[in-house]
């Protein structure tokens, strides 16, 4: 499909029989006007030298322009929204942080639960633990266990919301993606077990 479609054929063609003519004008002028004529085989490779090579361009701008639109659709964006779309519907407070600790991502029901917090995003994501209410001891084990184990599970988080006393589990797992460097960091959900 590469090499005869698109009408790579006809562009390599016509640029054969220019260009071969040329170069057949430069190589052979002389004998041919002396009455010796070259051997057949050379002539005609003279043209397919330069429709090999005009096809060989077009196939590689075609495949050059096919990774374009394989990056563009695998851009960092779309492959996070891709990675987090599970998180986007879930019925738990959902985020993504980066390697340093910098949400990039929560789902709707983050803000939901959390709707005091100023900011959700572009912030460290230990100091949003510290304004959400939860507990400095807390947050160093959430930091040491995840740094250290990849994982934490923080059974019991009592948080006073609104003037009312929510109880949640927060459960986050570093992430890693050795295709997608930018999918490295940490992952995790606040699950609210109030009514529990």
């Amino acid at each position: 499909e590469l090499a005869f479609g698109g009408g790579t054929p006809l562009k390599a063609f016509l640029t054969a029989c220019v260009v071969g003519t040329i170069l057949t004008t430069i190589n052979h002028g002389d004998d041919i006007l002396a009455g010796n004529y070259p051997h057949p085989l050379k002539i005609v490779l003279t043209y397919c030298v330069p429709y090999c090579v005009t096809t060989w361009g077009a196939i590689t701008g075609k495949l050059q322009s096919i990774i374009n639109g394989v990056q563009e659709f695998f851009n960092d964006k779309k492959i996070m929204e891709l990675s987090f779309f599970n998180f986007e519907n879930a019925i738990t407070a959902a985020y993504f942080a980066d390697e340093n600790f910098q949400v990039l991502r929560v789902n709707n029901n983050f803000k939901e639960f959390f709707p005091y917090l100023n900011q959700t995003t572009e912030v460290y994501f230990p100091e949003l633990l510290k304004e959400m209410g939860i507990p400095t001891n807390q947050i160093k084990m959430f930091k040491r266990d995840l740094n250290k184990k990849g994982e934490v599970f923080i059974p019991r988080v009592e948080l006073l919301i609104n003037g009312e006393n929510r109880i949640f589990s927060l459960l986050s797992t570093k992430t890693t993606n050795k295709n997608f460097g930018y999918l490295n960091g940490f992952q995790g959900q606040f699950v609210d077990i109030s009514n529990k």
